[in-house]
């Protein structure tokens, strides 16, 4: 009983000794373990304790505060994913955050945000260094830090992850992409600091692949699909690309606020130009959706981006005037996807100051501008539309439009939608100058209201969009997207855009592609890079649940 006594008490004095240490791993350990649900994982307990090696190293070095200060930051920034998405930083969320310009991220971080990353930035660089000076007087030093680091970092963790490849069959896949591979699994079993770090190069090594075949000339068509110069085609095509609209708050859908009464109007006219669609979105994330619906790719297969022409390459090669008109802010060939699709047009125009300092009105002039009348014109317009902050998406018509639809929230939500209707009104104002012309609208993606969009798989306000048409004198939009409807759920995935815009084009679509369109729309792509059927995703994101 004495002997129970003294390791109770030797086991007390050492919590207290080193009661920051501990809590700093309790912390860590949640930031882990809250996004696999707090699933038991002796694989993510050993890479939790091996931040102790590292807080070590640093406590028994001098001048590392800098370097404690990148780690607190490192922390923190994991820690926003884990309490508050619910999620760890995968693939798609790392190229989003390079690829966002700073007025953008501006427009997401104000007030209690950056005052809670702030203060949580502060919290977490204490905790750390008070840790730091517990350790000084450490028994473990530098040597067997650097020892128990390696092992962990060389031996077991690739040795876990290995297991991880062969458990799945993915030895074959691994030979062919080992860093994205790699990265996925260092991400499943060490997501903090390691897999942030193998997250960056995965990351660098898709865009060096997307500069490798910067050169679009040498792309091809899918074998079969043909040019035909006898197909009569429209004068012009305006391919409108909205943002974050959930379809289920568009009143042309049911939805029981006026958030379109443009679009509204338009199937009360006789005979109705307009005809719309229960959209599916083939990602949660925009660089993900676009890339797959501007181009032969789909959600279970992206290497058709890279090989083979865009929709882009298609409307140049048919003899149309090619234009990216964007108020989501410049981005060139090395930053993005985006970048990559609008540098294949005959001219890309970017509202200046972007994003935040823009109103998507403000593309109209820019489009007036560049139509002109009698000429063949492929126009992309891409909108910032409903993108977090709603309040910033609307001005005081809108708000006098729609004076309250329950809570602040929903309200800014639907204000930004009917906002969005009135852009659209514009444009097709626009296309009455055309003697035959094609509007084609789709969202990139959904949301989840107040919380966004891209991290979770389950959550199906993030891939249930809007997707419309409106046609003058082309009634044949009506037959082409017919075909691409699942006949079995009667639902359309943004991924068949390329498709359809290409037949109106004057391209031959062979049947086994209109087949496949329809099969791979059927699935959704996730921020993982993994893909699912969409009619396994439930009503919910995993580990949140709100009501708005």
């Amino acid at each position: 009983m004495t002997k129970i006594k003294e390791y109770t008490k030797w086991i007390g004095k050492l919590i207290y000794k080193y009661k920051f240490t501990i809590l700093a791993l309790i912390y860590i350990g949640l930031i882990a373990f809250l996004p696999i649900n707090l699933a038991p994982s002796i694989p993510m307990a050993i890479h939790v304790v091996s931040f102790v090696f590292i807080l070590n190293i640093l406590a028994k070095t001098k001048y590392t505060f800098i370097i404690t200060f990148i780690l607190a930051f490192i922390l923190t920034f994991n820690a926003y994913f884990a309490f508050v998405l619910g999620s760890d930083i995968s693939l798609d969320m790392m190229a989003s955050i390079f690829e966002t310009h700073t007025t953008e991220a501006a427009s997401m971080l104000k007030g209690g945000v950056v005052i809670g990353a702030l203060t949580a930035l502060a919290a977490t660089t204490l905790f750390l260094w008070l840790s730091e000076k517990e350790l000084k007087e450490a028994r473990l030093s530098i040597k067997w830090s650097l020892i128990g680091l390696l092992i962990y970092l060389f031996l077991f963790l690739p040795f876990v992850c290995y297991k991880r490849i062969a458990y799945e069959y993915q030895e074959d896949l691994f030979t062919e992409f080992p860093i994205r591979v790699g990265q996925d699994k260092v991400n499943m079993y060490a997501p903090i600091l390691y897999g942030n770090i193998a997250t960056i190069i995965a990351y660098q090594e898709e865009m060096a692949q997307l500069r490798k075949f910067s050169d679009q000339s040498s792309k091809k068509l899918p074998e079969g699909i043909l040019l035909s110069d006898t197909v009569q085609k429209p004068e012009k095509i305006y391919l409108v690309i909205g943002e974050s609209a959930y379809r289920k708050h568009l009143s042309l859908y049911g939805y029981p606020i006026k958030t379109t009464p443009f679009l509204d109007s338009l199937v009360q006219t006789t005979p109705s130009p307009i005809n719309y669609y229960d959209g599916i979105a083939a990602a949660a994330f925009t660089r993900n959706a676009l890339r797959i619906a501007l181009s032969f790719a789909s959600p279970t297969d992206m290497t058709p981006f890279y090989q083979e022409k865009t929709l882009i390459n298609l409307a140049n090669d048919a003899g149309y005037e090619t234009y990216w008109l964007s108020n989501q802010g410049t981005s060139g060939i090395q930053d993005s996807y985006l970048g990559y699709l609008a540098a294949g047009t005959n001219k890309a125009v970017f509202t200046k100051g972007g994003y935040l300092a823009n109103d998507d009105l403000d593309l109209i002039p820019i489009l007036k501008e560049e139509h002109k009348p009698g000429k063949k014109q492929f126009f992309i317009i891409h909108l910032v539309g409903s993108h977090n902050n709603y309040s910033d998406r609307y001005d005081n018509i809108d708000a006098k439009a729609i004076s309250s639809s329950g809570s602040s929230l929903q309200t800014d939500y639907d204000r930004s939608i009917h906002h969005t209707d009135r852009v659209m009104r514009e444009i097709y104002k626009v296309m009455q100058q055309d003697s035959t012309a094609i509007f084609f609208h789709f969202s990139d993606h959904g949301e989840i209201l107040g919380k966004g969009h891209g991290p979770w798989k389950n959550g199906i306000a993030q891939y249930d969009i809007p997707l419309i048409t409106i046609q003058k004198n082309e009634s044949k939009i009506n037959s082409a997207m017919d075909k691409y409807i699942d006949p079995v759920t009667k639902l359309i995935n943004n991924s068949s855009t390329i498709y359809v815009l290409a037949e109106m084009m004057g391209y031959i679509i062979p049947q086994k592609y209109v087949d496949k369109s329809i099969e791979d729309g059927r699935y959704v792509r996730h921020s993982d890079q993994s893909c699912s059927p969409y009619s396994e995703i439930k009503e919910e994101p995993e580990y949140i649940k709100f009501k708005y």
